[in-house]
């Protein structure tokens, strides 16, 4: 049976913008909402200009200067702002150098990021997408090794309470296993183990070349040279018993959070965060050595080079980053989004029959025609994408190839649609 799709968008604001006359922060608040971002509107003292939503409520809160030349309504702010204030980030944008006085007077504030408005904006979008995945651990992997049921009854608790995944697995022997998957973030593994030991396991994980997921020893060992010695054979922390939940979680936040942008540039697109080229075709043929039944579905913006012939880069940019999070939030968490170069997508979408997965990419296509694209000087307008649709096969390569012809037919058809073909 194929596993039903369903979105991850979130309908709760991300981001609110505290609006200020001739604001540093407007052209920041601009760039996100362009790129899709859901965004709500205060003023300067956090009262809405959407009634459903307050200050207090969003994660993100976006703001110039400007905040610090009104006393009373930054009083007011600090009021709306008391609680929360570890579990929220606050970005304000200048452009001009801030005192220590002033750096002290926005402390009481809580979480607040200075960002410089000559900054490349793409930075404070990663600034939010970091804050976003540290929040809550959500969506994150990690896979226990403990053969201890009572040790592992507490770390399971304090990860699922942050809202991280969890596979608990009590032999060392079952990990590769496990890794293949699960593909966990991160491995948090006992160093003393019957069947194989904490750091002989770790050896083993690390002739895969792509295993490159941190490794956190956990024991009661209280021997320096022995523990430098665990962290010697691949692992890269080590965190001794019994666990206490706060410390416990800040290393883990930590090290995922280290993890994740080492990875994000070995195997992510710098501009949309997708997966990148090489790391889509390493999921294709891991898929296909496994025989799983996948769709696969190469997709390509149209006319794109007149969206910047017409628009410019950056705009063309932002259709880009709008295509991305769309199909990021359209799809399964278990499901492969790349962007292949471009303005070329492609989507693996494992457990998934040919019917359903286009009735999925065709309620992608959809949902995009009808974004509306706002470009200052020139008229508003709309972007369409054509694709092309296979089912998986032993031969990857082939497949994609196929699924590109598919695509082709589709652009040479009239566009915006989807080609379904056959695996020959």
């Amino acid at each position: 049976m194929s596993t039903t799709h369903a979105r991850s968008s979130d309908t709760t604001p991300i981001v609110m913008y505290l609006h200020a006359d001739s604001c540093s922060a407007a052209d920041t608040a601009q760039y996100l909402s362009g790129l899709g971002i859901n965004m709500a509107e205060a003023d300067l003292s956090g009262a809405s200009f959407q009634r459903e939503v307050g200050v207090a409520e969003v994660p993100v809160l976006l703001m110039g200067q400007q905040v610090l030349d009104w006393p009373d309504s930054f009083t007011t702010l600090c009021g709306q702002l008391e609680q929360g204030g570890d579990d929220r980030l606050i970005i304000m944008m200048t452009s001009r150098a801030i005192t220590f006085a002033e750096r002290q007077k926005l402390s009481a504030l809580g979480n607040v990021r200075i960002t410089s408005v000559m900054e490349d904006l793409k930075r404070v979008r990663d600034m939010i997408r970091d804050w976003m995945r540290d929040r809550t651990m959500r969506g994150y992997r990690v896979l226990l090794v403990e053969d201890s049921k009572t040790d592992a009854y507490h770390a399971t608790s304090f990860m699922r309470t942050v809202g991280v995944d969890v596979l608990h697995i009590q032999n060392a022997t079952e990990v590769l296993e496990a890794i293949e998957a699960f593909q966990p973030d991160l491995i948090i593994s006992d160093l003393h183990m019957a069947e194989c030991e904490g750091d002989q396991m770790a050896r083993i994980i690390r002739q895969d070349r792509d295993a490159t997921m941190p490794i956190i020893f956990l024991s009661a060992e209280g021997n320096s040279e022995k523990q430098l010695f665990a962290l010697a054979a691949g692992a890269d922390g080590f965190i001794r018993k019994p666990l206490h939940k706060e410390p416990f979680i800040k290393v883990l936040k930590s090290t995922i959070r280290r993890s994740v942008a080492l990875e994000n540039r070995m195997r992510r697109d710098p501009l949309t965060n997708l997966l990148n080229r090489s790391q889509f075709d390493t999921n294709m043929r891991r898929m296909a050595e496994r025989g799983e039944r996948c769709a696969l579905a190469v997709l390509d913006i149209d006319h794109f080079k007149l969206v910047n012939d017409t628009h410019g880069h950056p705009v063309g940019d932002q259709v880009i980053c709008r295509l991305a999070k769309l199909l990021e939030d359209g799809v399964r968490s278990t499901d492969f989004v790349g962007r292949m170069g471009g303005e070329e997508f492609a989507l693996l979408m494992p457990a998934c029959d040919m019917d359903n997965a286009n009735v999925v990419v065709n309620r992608l296509r959809e949902q995009f025609n009808q974004i509306l694209f706002r470009c200052e000087g020139g008229e508003d307008f709309r972007c369409t994408f054509s694709g092309g649709m296979v089912q998986l096969g032993k031969d990857f390569v082939a497949a994609y190839k196929s699924a590109d012809d598919a695509l082709y037919e589709s652009k040479k058809t009239g566009r915006n649609r989807i080609t379904v073909r056959p695996l020959a």
